[in-house]
């Protein structure tokens, strides 16, 4: 009897008083690895977000490179001969904060990596065929790059417009490969068309959206530089520019953001 007794005694569990000790320890213990568990998920997951932001930012800076590197001037302002009804109050100028990019360039009637583009020029003279290229001089475009707010976002858009001529052009006949207009199915005009605000699409000459590039951006700036790497604040008189470019994003409340820049010397 005295053996059974013991062995019952032996064979008792946890006491009240070690319960209220283990549990609470056990809690914290468990709190502590899956805060450490949390934060290193945090970590990981962040340091790819950062990877993601990095590369896409590259990639978008390199793709405004084929523009940039064929522009014959960077703008203070839109050109004179063009016209935006949709451009922000006091029209575009490449000082506004934050600032934005103007980029004039030749208007082809085909891509700049077509063999068969031809240089598409404003009607001055009325007979194309027969009037010299200095009496028609050569048309622009302008293509801008600004920086749009998103309401209820902690990060903006970087969007890209383009601005194309209303006066009449002279194109390149594809049968006799002679100036001529108007346009027609042989007569070759301005491969690229207005662009606005997705809610203005199709009213007047806009005749397709706004490209937005990215809407993460935190930051956004253009330096200009002249002959010699000589820092100018005159786009105009820059044959090279700087583009900083600041990506930002929300990890759990962590924010990360990533710094990319790219530097172009036009060719022109």
């Amino acid at each position: 009897m005295m053996k059974k007794r013991r062995n019952i005694q032996n064979e008792s569990g946890y006491t009240i008083v070690e319960l209220l000790i283990a549990i609470p320890l056990a809690s914290i213990v468990l709190v502590v690895m899956m805060s450490a568990l949390f934060s290193y998920y945090i970590n990981v997951y962040a340091e790819a977000a950062r990877s993601n932001l990095r590369t896409s930012g590259q990639a978008l800076l390199i793709n405004l490179q084929d523009e940039l590197l064929f522009t014959i001037a960077y703008g203070e302002h839109l050109d004179v001969n063009l016209s935006d009804p949709y451009a922000p109050s006091g029209g575009w100028s490449y000082n506004s904060s934050p600032q934005t990019l103007i980029i004039n360039e030749v208007a082809l009637d085909s891509t700049r990596r077509d063999d068969d583009r031809h240089i598409v020029r404003r009607k001055v003279v009325s007979n194309c065929a027969s009037a010299s290229e200095a009496s028609n001089p050569v048309a622009l475009n302008n293509i801008i790059y600004f920086i749009e707010d998103n309401p209820g976002s902690d990060y903006d858009s970087l969007v890209k417009r383009t601005v194309t001529p209303n006066y009449n052009l002279c194109g390149i006949d594809s049968v006799t490969k002679l100036p001529c207009t108007p346009t027609s199915s042989t007569c070759k005009a301005n491969a690229k068309t207005t662009t606005c605000p997705a809610a203005n699409v199709n009213t007047g000459v806009c005749k397709g959206a706004d490209s937005t590039l990215t809407d993460k951006v935190k930051g956004f700036s253009i330096k200009y530089f002249s002959e010699n790497n000589i820092e100018t604040s005159y786009p105009s008189d820059a044959d090279k520019l700087e583009i900083s470019l600041t990506l930002g994003h929300q990890i759990y409340g962590r924010e990360v953001t990533v710094d990319v820049k790219h530097t172009i010397r036009k060719i022109n």
